[in-house]
């Protein structure tokens, strides 16, 4: 693993990482407040943009939890980037619903700032009324293809879980799509195989099957997290954590956010190969300020935990 905090890397974190079979590239920024933007360089995506990361406009795929300007302020920003940048690939953009129509209304606006002259934006609307679009709400129960980095369909799809924060907001699944055989021929010599293959060709030999990768939480409670299994699961879980000191622990809760003892509280529930902390509050200066305040977790739990700092 290889980790440089923000504070050694020009105001960004990057981490470099294994989880299982699968390396991931993760980068950006999190602080509760003022801005959430992390990228993930393998899978082509962004979890929130509440900053324009330098890197941002170029990934296809964002994924807003919710409407706090720390997580979706910039988003407007990054898509008239990839119009002053002549990038007309598709884009996939999620967000929540009440998000919509708001975010068009901003992104016409800068757009027509852009221009100099009202009603000149109309070319820029447009490329933004292309985009794939969608609401959180209607992912909740289906699987949703990325946009790969260097070809049109991506191995990977996602789906969004309704978290607990003041405001509606959503989490977030990755999963790696592939082909097995369907049941009834698992364990059948390979020349059998392809006899049946030949006979009903190889749609109705396998079948599709998602394995989960990755999980983000955006803002939420612990009860947000412990009540999906699927979370507490799945091999990476980039999982909000606000609070670490005793003194921020009643804040922490009432702006519904986690606080370090919540997770200590349920580690044996946390499954997870490795959990990525994020969206720590801004009076935490250093990385060993958060880390004095951990020294009572289970070793278990200390042995999954990675610091976005």
């Amino acid at each position: 693993m290889e980790i440089k905090y923000s504070n050694q890397n020009n105001g960004e974190t990057y981490l470099k990482i294994k989880v299982g079979t699968q390396p991931y590239t993760i980068r950006g920024y999190s602080r509760a407040g003022l801005k959430t933007c992390i990228l993930i360089d393998e899978m082509n995506l962004v979890f929130d943009m509440g900053y324009s990361n330098d890197r941002a406009y170029s990934y296809d795929n964002k994924f807003i939890s919710h409407g706090h300007t720390d997580h979706i302020g910039a988003l407007h920003t990054d898509h008239c980037a990839r119009k002053l940048y002549n990038i007309t690939k598709e884009r996939f953009y999620i967000m929540p619903k009440q998000c919509i129509n708001p975010f068009k209304m901003i992104a016409s606006a800068v757009s027509e700032m852009n221009c100099g002259k009202a009603g000149e934006n109309i070319k820029v609307f447009d490329t933004l009324l292309s985009t794939r679009l969608l609401d959180a709400e209607s992912c909740v129960d289906t699987y949703q293809t990325l946009i790969g980095s260097s070809k049109l369909i991506s191995e990977y799809c996602v789906k969004s879980i309704q978290m607990d924060h003041k405001i509606k907001s959503f989490g977030y699944i990755i999963y790696r799509k592939s082909k097995r055989l369907r049941p009834e021929y698992v364990g059948l010599p390979g020349n059998q195989i392809a006899k049946i293959r030949a006979e009903i060709g190889d749609e109705n030999l396998t079948q599709e099957h998602l394995t989960p990768l990755v999980a983000y939480t955006g803002d939420t409670t612990i009860q947000g997290i412990i009540q999906n299994q699927e979370l507490l699961n799945v091999p990476l879980l980039i999982m909000e954590c606000t609070g670490f000191s005793e003194d921020d622990k009643s804040d922490c809760h009432c702006g519904k956010h986690i606080h370090i003892n919540d997770i200590a509280k349920y580690s044996n529930l946390f499954a997870n190969e490795k959990i990525i902390l994020f969206h720590f509050s801004q009076q935490y200066r250093t990385i060993d300020e958060i880390l004095g305040y951990c020294q009572h977790l289970p070793k278990d739990l200390t042995d999954k935990l990675i610091y976005f700092f």
